[in-house]
């Protein structure tokens, strides 16, 4: 069996390729020290990263070792190191095929979590932080908690929404990540289950192909000789739950022509758990425990944009704008959501797409 493994440790000064035969050579001598494996002389550095050290290890066993044997507290082992790694047979790492990246917004795309941002202005962060604890607890569901909460931001303004866009910041490796999907024939949709009046904005800027969220509804409120647009506390039309993000994903899926096999994903909780699950490669970037157990692929310590390195195409590029967004710092850390434009035409077509496929 042939099995990839790729590692992805923090640049420090003075360490360099040495530093992940270290690692490896450990790994073989103690989790997999009953095996019988070949990963000499097959390290690859991807040399030109500022951030990180980045190698390709090709793996060998001489006879048919299981996946999941191999892969039994290989998080665990990487974990206590502070490594993200992927881990997979070869046949799955040079899946040059696929064509769709699906991620989640927040506390994935971006930094935020916008209905935290929403409670915070409207002064009542501390009970919607209760209602997402029940839900946490199993108490409510996400339609449920969703509902509740929306219920308290009952009278928000579009100013009051405003400076919540003002408040949202993009992950690090956001924007270096859709930029090398796309350049890689990628396209790629931003299914939320946040707000749309947030998520049409970020997925435009990022030049995003499709974005599925939840629509405020709004009711116009007269506030002496003013109208004013207010939130009615609801949603229009059906809520973007994990059931519904796995539904759009197999859309999108069949839309394209595509199928499971070309499909990626992004997210960090168990609302996007069915997604990650139902896609080829379902990634969990520092996410919530659940979602770590549900998926092998995972992020946990470096930025977004590593995922371009569990991806063969990477290893492969010429293109020198490619290797610029995966490893120019200033790509990485240093861009901000307010500093790209806006595209409308984009936004057009997200409000066309969920008119015409969700009835919002």
């Amino acid at each position: 069996m042939e099995y990839t493994l790729v590692l992805i440790t923090k640049k420090e000064e003075n360490k360099q390729l040495f530093g992940h035969k270290e690692i490896l050579n450990e790994l073989k001598s103690t989790l997999w020290k009953d095996f019988n494996i070949n990963f000499e002389n097959n390290l690859e550095l991807y040399k030109n990263n500022e951030s990180f050290i980045i190698s390709k290890n090709e793996i060998k066993t001489n006879k048919e070792i299981g996946y999941e044997l191999l892969n039994n507290r290989l998080h665990e082992w990487f974990g206590e190191r502070s490594i993200d790694f992927y881990f997979n047979d070869s046949k799955h790492f040079n899946n040059c095929q696929r064509k769709l990246a699906v991620f989640d917004m927040d506390s994935c795309i971006i930094k935020n979590e916008c209905i935290d941002e929403m409670a915070g202005i409207m002064g009542v962060s501390e009970k919607v932080s209760m209602i997402t604890a029940r839900a946490m607890a199993g108490e409510l569901d996400f339609n449920q908690a969703l509902v509740e909460r929306l219920s308290l931001l009952k009278g928000m303004t579009i100013e009051q929404l405003e400076q919540v866009w003002k408040k949202i910041e993009l992950n690090s490796g956001s924007f270096s990540l859709i930029q090398t999907l796309k350049s890689f024939g990628f396209k790629t949709a931003l299914v939320s289950g946040g707000f749309s009046y947030f998520a049409f904005r970020v997925a435009s800027r990022l030049g995003m192909d499709y974005a599925v969220s939840n629509q405020l509804e709004f009711q116009t409120t007269i506030d002496g000789a003013e109208e004013k647009k207010t939130l009615t506390g609801k949603v229009i039309g059906d809520i973007i739950n994990g059931e519904m993000k796995k539904k759009v994903t197999i859309l999108l899926e069949n839309l394209l022509g595509l199928n499971q096999s070309q499909i990626i994903s992004m997210g960090d909780g168990s609302n996007d758990k069915l997604m990650i699950q139902y896609s080829n490669m379902g990634i969990a970037f520092h996410g919530k425990p659940i979602l770590r157990a549900a998926t092998p692929f995972q992020i946990n310590f470096a930025p977004l944009s590593v995922a371009s390195f569990y991806l063969s195409n990477i290893y492969s590029t010429t293109s020198n704008e490619v290797e610029s967004y995966c490893t120019n710092k200033n790509h990485i850390y240093n861009t901000s959501i307010h500093n790209l434009p806006e595209n409308q035409s984009l936004i057009t077509n997200y409000i066309d797409f969920n008119k015409t496929n969700l009835n919002k």
